[in-house]
This record gives C-alpha cells, structure tokens and sequence, in this order.
C-alpha cells in the first residue's frame, strides 16, 4: 500500500524524515518557550529596576549639612553605637543617591533609620 506521495508505509526513510520533523518542531517550540521566559523575565526586571525596591524614607528624618559636617559625624549623632558606623554611612549614601563622602553645607540628607 502507497500514499499518494509515493512513500510506503513501511518505508523507514519516510518514518526517519518524519520523526526528523518532529524534533526539529520540539526543539523549534523549546528555544521559542525559553525566547519568551526570558523576554518576559527581562520586562519585569526592567519594570521593577524603574519603579524600585527601596523602602519609604518619607518618614525618615532629613538632616541638612553644616559647614564642618562629615557623613560620619551625621551617621554617629543619628544611628545607635550597637550599628556599624560604616554601614550606617552607606545607607545615608544609598538613601541619597551620593557616590563619594564630599558633602556640601545646605545640601539635605535623608538618614534611613530601619535599615
């Protein structure tokens, strides 16, 4: 018995390309799921990147620099002795989106305490 495209059923070349076909389809259906993981994992990345992840500091207090203020000196006089002074300092750096120490008088500082 034939198909009408001449292959028989018992033809192993014709079994051989069909079960080619379908792996080709799976792996083609994989790479488009996993494709699609990642595109969605990249939009949510970049939505949560925009809207962030920080804690409120609407209720932090606000400390405006002196002259002669350093970010140790406001760290000490806000954070408790127990926390590690330098990581007090980072958050106040963090907070205040601040990537070196020089801070200038005038400037408003919000110190995240909860942290």
């Amino acid at each position: 018995m034939t198909y009408s495209k001449g292959y028989s059923i018992n033809n192993k070349d014709f079994l051989k390309k069909e079960a080619e076909k379908k792996g080709v389809k799976l792996i083609f259906n994989f790479l488009l799921i996993i494709s699609l993981i990642l595109f969605i994992t990249l939009i949510l990345i970049s939505a949560f990147s925009l809207i962030g992840f920080g804690e409120d500091n609407s209720e932090a207090p606000v400390h405006e620099v002196k002259s002669g203020d350093t970010l140790w000196t406001i760290a000490a006089s806000y954070y408790d002795h127990n926390i590690d002074i330098r990581k007090a300092i980072y958050n106040i750096k963090q907070a205040n989106d601040i990537d070196s120490a020089i801070i200038t008088p005038g400037k408003k500082l919000i110190i995240p305490i909860n942290k």
